[in-house]
């Protein structure tokens, strides 16, 4: 049975660090043998102190660390050789959406039907075609629902379908570690409501040997929940098993609660799992959304369907801009937004008859290309990191690091998305000092540990910094190690 935690998603959009706090970073990079440049040549044993300590904690090291906005190599070890850059990989897919499709691009989700609206009335069935929005929650297809409200629709004698095709396949499930389930591991479509996860929420019953009282988010038809969960006294053991029996008969997907939760909980314990049918359950949401709305769906479809030839777009919704959006992706490390954003790369090729990944990854390689980067130095087969297949050299980030830097039209948007140390996301409690301001982008894996990002110290000088471990022998050590580096690095580049 699943053992289930909370999992974060990224939901809103704070307002943007101003430009200034962009002026202020450093970033780490690596390659064979250590290099010392002029402005590093009195600190050759400190550098070398942090290597040793690296050593002790990882078996491959990359690391690179470039004065900006010069481009000069301050100090780097094995800064071209690919290693496994887990999370970091959305720094990649960050800048290729910044540079082929611009800070400002939005992505369409639309409702089709075969005829307008006659007598407030849509005949025959609906279509939501979705075109690569990442962040499509419930509110955002709430909106959807409300413009069909003000066509004046009132009934529709059909069904509610999704169409999928803007992705090739419509439909793709990561899973790295065999936890399936977790949001992690994001179920991929083009058209998805709220990462195609469900938000599960437990309370314990009024006493001891009631049921456990569970609700579901977004709400509708699409979940069934078998309860066998039993609230004990207040002292008693907390202990909840979710686990999907996957799609019944109607579409419907069946769970089985079970365990105990103590009377008295203030808080409701929170479940996130991926959907087992992306379409049912976007098709049945929509659905409730038009019920709320005072909107009637008559029919009883509601799963896959292909928008047909001659159907007419009735309304629409836009996302946020890609500025926006990168804010999520990368502050949260947001997987599902990460590998929904490289297929958009793929999906706006035109003439390319190759899956949506492979031709985003080709758009993502002859990105790092266009920078002089050698083709040796990145193998890479994901948006978000999550894999162990994927490749990159430090080096590889720094140029990344040093390219958006220079470019006024997507520096802003890139360094605000990342997160700040001591303040948010995934650096919140990490470098935690007064002396430094960081924005950067960290990655774990089982013996795994990265970060690549912008240093400032508090005179103003600015460090594009990689460090990629891995073979990580215990993964808190190598953070701490990694961290100690960092930390560092303003004072050994004097």
């Amino acid at each position: 049975m699943a053992r289930l935690r909370l999992q974060t998603v990224f939901r809103d959009h704070p307002a943007f660090c101003l430009l200034s706090s962009f002026m202020a970073f450093v970033v780490l990079c690596g390659v064979s043998t250590p290099r010392q440049t002029a402005a590093a040549k009195n600190t050759l044993i400190s550098w070398s102190g942090h290597l040793e300590r690296l050593r002790k904690v990882a078996d491959e090291i990359g690391i690179q660390v470039v004065r900006l906005p010069r481009g000069q190599v301050v100090w780097e070890y094995q800064p071209q050789i690919p290693l496994v850059p887990a999370s970091l990989a959305k720094v990649l897919t960050s800048y290729a959406a910044l540079e082929h499709l611009g800070a400002s691009h939005t992505f369409r989700t639309g409702i089709w039907a075969l005829q307008a609206p006659r007598g407030g009335v849509i005949s025959g069935n609906v279509w939501i075609r979705g075109e690569g929005d990442p962040y499509l929650l419930t509110e955002k297809a709430w909106l959807l629902a409300l413009k069909l409200k003000a066509l004046g629709v009132e009934r529709i004698s059909g069904g509610v379908l999704v169409d999928n095709s803007f992705f090739s396949p419509p439909v793709e499930r990561l899973c790295i570690d065999g936890r399936c389930e977790r949001p992690h591991n994001p179920v991929i479509t083009p058209t998805a409501f709220n990462f195609n996860t469900l938000q599960f929420q437990l309370y314990p019953g009024a006493a001891a040997g009631s049921p456990v009282y569970v609700t579901w988010f977004p709400p509708g038809s699409y979940v069934a929940v078998e309860n066998r969960a039993q609230t004990v006294a207040s002292n008693g053991k907390l202990s909840v098993g979710l686990v999907s029996l996957g799609v019944k008969e109607g579409g419907r997907e069946a769970f089985r609660l079970t365990g105990t939760v103590p009377v008295g909980i203030q808080n409701p314990l929170e479940y996130r799992v991926n959907v087992a049918d992306p379409e049912a359950f976007t098709a049945q949401s929509f659905r409730e959304l038009l019920r709320q709305c005072g909107i009637t769906v008559t029919g009883s479809e509601a799963g896959a369907g292909r928008v047909p030839s001659g159907a007419k777009l009735l309304t629409f919704h836009h996302s946020p801009p890609l500025g926006d959006l990168l804010f999520g992706l990368n502050r949260y490390s947001n997987n599902f937004m990460a590998e929904v954003l490289l297929r958009d790369l793929g999906a706006t090729r035109s003439g390319d008859s190759s899956s949506s990944l492979t031709a985003g990854l080709q758009v993502l390689r002859e990105s790092l290309l266009r920078l002089g980067l050698h083709p040796e130095e990145f193998q890479l087969d994901s948006g978000s990191g999550l894999s162990r297949t994927s490749r990159a050299s430090a080096r590889t980030f720094c140029k990344v690091l040093e390219a958006v830097y220079m470019d006024f039209t997507a520096a802003p948007e890139f360094v605000s998305s990342l997160a700040q140390n001591g303040h948010d996301g995934t650096l919140r409690r990490r470098l935690r000092t007064d002396a430094l301001l960081v924005r950067g982008k960290t990655g774990t894996l089982s013996q795994v540990i990265t970060f690549s990002g912008y240093v400032s110290d508090s005179h103003g000088k600015v460090y594009a910094v990689t460090v990629l471990l891995n073979g990580v022998k215990n993964n808190w050590e190598g953070r701490r190690a990694l961290d100690a580096f960092v930390r560092d690095v303003p004072r050994l580049a004097g």
